[in-house]
């Protein structure tokens, strides 16, 4: 049932329109003589903000009131952010106030004196629009709790971190929106062989998160069972062709899967038309890991090219989606220069600290997706087990010498 207030200093006028309004069967209808009182009902007081706002569906506000006149009301009253879509019609004889009127947020006007059918008309008419209004307001809400909960679920299969003998994996994943096309995922198939896979869609929004979704339910399969970059490259395009190849607009992704052996200190990856990996070591150029293929799921028999690459020392692999270098009106050539010299001067930072720096380039906020794969050579790995033994034998001994030194003082020199 719709609730009417009606505010007129004029006791005749709100008998008047109380009583045409509850004859057409608006039963919910309330009256007040002076703005002062109009805010009462609405809990406005005190210049605060009602905690919880009163159920009212439209109010008719009369222009010309002493004191407080019906603009400096409206002006008040849609200052306050549970009654800013709540429609007001005003109440005058006079139209010299309609363009201030619909300024401080009137939606219409009923002339004083006008046919019964006229008001009434205007009446349903608002509350067609507060109910749509509600409606909209409604279904809005219930969409944001559901993608801030497709959100938390987007999230929660993303794959943890990664430390093991002669790797590290850390990811920074950063969306524009509550919901991405951007997806990381790796895999340790054994004490040195390792995969990792990062995806692009195509898309953006809901229909990428779903795409993203669909395909990170196949991962664990995928790549568990064929491993090697030129069989996940096929059958990757293949489940594409399947769940969406009989779509009328194509739909496909861009990915980088990177095979790593710590043992042969050996990459090997496809890159189906995602950005250039980067391979960072230090005092070298850093190695792209260019494009090997086309997208994933454009075409029914795609080429699966592979590269292979060696490394020697310490490396440092970074992945990232197209999102990190999107600057409107630069060339991406310059900015993919930029961000190797970038990245290869914070070589000597660790993982996260790394990844912290890499993520402030996002300077348009879109979906951004970033991979920093450590890789220590053994000689490190020995180098730096050996100082940490020093240092714990060289405190150990410390300490002996420091409880010896407590048990047998020197005595005191004689005279």
């Amino acid at each position: 049932m719709s609730s009417i207030l009606i505010v007129d200093d004029s006791r005749l006028n709100l008998a008047f329109m109380e009583n045409t309004l509850k004859s057409a069967g608006y039963e919910d209808v309330w009256t007040a003589n002076s703005a002062q009182e109009a805010y009462e009902r609405l809990g406005i007081q005190d210049e605060q903000a009602p905690r919880k706002p009163v159920a009212v569906d439209l109010i008719l506000l009369d222009i010309v009131m002493p004191e407080v006149d019906g603009i400096e009301a409206c002006r008040r009253i849609k200052s306050i952010p549970a009654y800013q879509d709540l429609p007001i019609i005003f109440l005058t004889a006079d139209r010299a106030h309609f363009k201030e009127a619909f300024n401080v947020g009137g939606m219409d006007f009923i002339e004083k004196g006008g046919p019964d059918y006229e008001l009434l008309a205007r009446v349903q008419s608002a509350l067609r629009l507060k109910k749509e209004m509600d409606a909209r307001k409604e279904w809005e809400s219930r969409v944001s709790k559901d993608l801030q909960l497709a959100r938390h679920l987007q999230n929660s299969v993303l794959t943890p971190p990664l430390t093991e003998q002669g790797i590290s994996i850390r990811s920074s994943f950063m969306q524009s929106s509550d919901v991405s096309g951007d997806m990381f995922y790796w895999k340790q198939f054994n004490e040195h062989q390792y995969g990792i896979l990062l995806i692009d869609v195509s898309l953006s929004g809901i229909p990428a998160a779903l795409i993203s979704m669909s395909i990170r339910s196949l991962l664990d399969g995928i790549v568990g069972i064929y491993r090697r970059p030129k069989e996940v490259c096929a059958e990757l395009n293949r489940q594409m062709r399947t769940l969406f190849g009989k779509m009328r607009r194509t739909v496909y992704f861009t990915a980088i899967y990177v095979m790593v052996d710590t043992n042969k200190r050996q990459l090997e990856y496809f890159n189906a038309g995602h950005t250039q990996g980067l391979l960072l070591t230090e005092g070298a150029p850093a190695e792209r890991l260019s494009v090997t293929t086309e997208p994933i799921g454009m075409k029914q028999d795609m080429n699966t090219d592979i590269k292979v690459i060696d490394y020697t020392g310490d490396a440092r692999i970074v992945l990232y989606t197209n999102g990190l270098i999107t600057r409107p009106g630069t060339n991406p050539k310059t900015v993919i220069q930029e961000l190797e010299q970038y990245a290869q001067s914070l070589l000597y930072l660790d993982n996260d600290a790394f990844l912290s720096k890499l993520a402030r380039l996002n300077r348009q906020h879109d979906d951004v997706c970033i991979i920093s794969i450590d890789l220590t050579s053994p000689v490190a790995e020995e180098v730096e087990s050996e100082v940490k033994t020093e240092v714990e034998a060289n405190t150990e001994v410390e300490a002996e010498t420091a409880v010896e030194a407590d048990a047998n003082p020197e005595s005191e020199p004689q005279a």
